[in-house]
């Protein structure tokens, strides 16, 4: 053998060994829950910006998304109007006591009106409210239910605005029509540059966390594939968005263990009346989910309890308190919780090899958060994938003032592998 070709096979060998692997997306590792440290957080002014009291963030359900470019938020405000505001983001102090949280208080748009407006008919006349909403191009896509759509007919549940810098003013398209309805009208995000080809899709459209009447919603997380590159809202001011059912929990099928037949035994699974469901019962929701960048793991963040001490039904609870509906029997066993997806078993229900309520979760339990800020419940979120840091909102989590009750937002640094 030639030198020239011995230093030709050299250079080649040397160029394999110090080129870096791209790993595909199906080769990814699963995240695990360790991954995430908590930074600390920010609370929110409860002040009136607009006509009326409604007009601001008392009792919001904490449905928000952020802008990047603006460095600003985006907020649904009291759900009796579900009006929209943007806020300068704050700086996020690093502490677990909320009253030395920072306050969003920098308005950039007072709480703007779009339901029973002019501007757009939403389709639903009575008991409308936003579950969930996110950034796409120069605007906001805005996705709702019927609070007590109790026959789960209502199809309506998206409008698009076309401007967010200018949400008073702002053309809004719509009423758009996602396949799955309330299942999938909640959360959305963006499915990660590597996994789009695969899912065919660009977002992903998820439940919401407390939305009522169990009947019409996923009971457990879900996963809805949509391509809004070919959807509506490039080509029509309305009309229907279709979308892929990935993971879906109607109640027939409801997220279970699989040694629990249901039969005619599902309310005694959800009450967990043999005290063994850690899984999920009648007071879980989930929130937000998102493909955690650099893994093939789907993570779900929201609510959970009853796990240890059961549930009950407008009964009086350990501490002699009682409660309205749906409750723990422990106040103390009720917490956030998250339940992590491997992104292959998703990949198997879109190739049509299981369907979507047949994946379990390979990791699931309590979200970590620092005791102090004595939080039982997630009820939104907002993954920045630039920096790695995870957004997530608390309903009524601002209890310093006696009669306000605004959402607060804790920050959680995300270090991939």
């Amino acid at each position: 053998m030639s030198l020239k070709l011995n230093n030709a096979l050299l250079t080649l060998l040397v160029l394999v060994v110090l080129t870096p692997l791209r790993v595909s997306g199906a080769q990814q590792p699963l995240m695990n829950v360790e991954q995430f440290t908590y930074e600390g957080g920010f609370r929110v002014s409860t002040k009136a910006f607009g006509q009326t009291q409604f007009h601001s963030s008392q009792y919001a359900y904490g449905i928000f998304t952020i802008d990047k470019k603006r460095n600003s938020m985006f907020l649904i405000g009291h759900p009796r109007m579900s009006n929209i505001a943007e806020f300068a983001l704050p700086e996020i102090k690093r502490t677990a006591n909320i009253s030395a949280f920072d306050i969003a208080a920098n308005i950039k748009q007072g709480f703007s009106q779009f339901h029973n407006t002019s501007r757009v008919d939403t389709g639903i006349n009575n008991y409308f409210r936003v579950t969930g909403i996110g950034t796409y191009k120069e605007g906001l896509i805005v996705n709702y239910i019927n609070w007590y759509d109790a026959g789960g007919t209502e199809t309506d549940t998206t409008v698009f605005i076309e401007d967010r810098t200018q949400l008073a003013q702002s053309e809004i398209q719509g009423p758009y029509q996602l396949d799955g309805a309330a299942h999938s009208s909640g959360w959305i995000t963006e499915v990660p540059n590597e996994w789009q080809d695969k899912f065919n899709a660009s977002h992903i459209f998820g439940n919401h966390a407390y939305s009522s009447i169990i009947s019409r919603s996923s009971v457990g997380p879900s996963f809805f594939a949509v391509d809004l590159k070919t959807s509506p809202f490039i080509s029509a001011t309305s009309g229907r968005i279709h979308t892929k059912a990935l993971l879906d929990f109607p109640l027939k099928h409801l997220l279970r263990k699989p040694h629990y037949k249901i039969n005619n035994n599902r309310d005694a699974i959800l009450y967990n009346e043999d005290g063994k469901n850690d899984l999920w019962t009648f007071v879980s929701g989930a929130a937000y989910g998102f493909i955690v960048p650099g893994t093939r793991t789907y993570l779900t963040i929201g609510k959970s309890g009853g796990h240890e001490s059961k549930i009950g039904y407008k009964i009086k609870r350990t501490d002699g308190s009682k409660c309205g509906g749906m409750c723990v029997k422990d106040r103390e066993d009720a917490y956030a919780y998250y339940w992590a997806w491997d992104v292959n078993d998703l990949l198997e229900v879109k190739n049509e090899e299981r369907l979507p309520h047949q994946i379990q979760p390979y990791e699931y339990g309590k979200w970590p958060i620092p005791k102090s800020l004595g939080v039982t419940e997630i009820s939104y979120g907002y993954f920045d994938n630039e920096e790695n840091k995870l957004y997530l909102s608390v309903k009524d989590g601002d209890n310093i003032a006696k009669y306000s009750r605004s959402p607060i937002f804790l920050v959680y640094n995300y270090k991939s592998p």
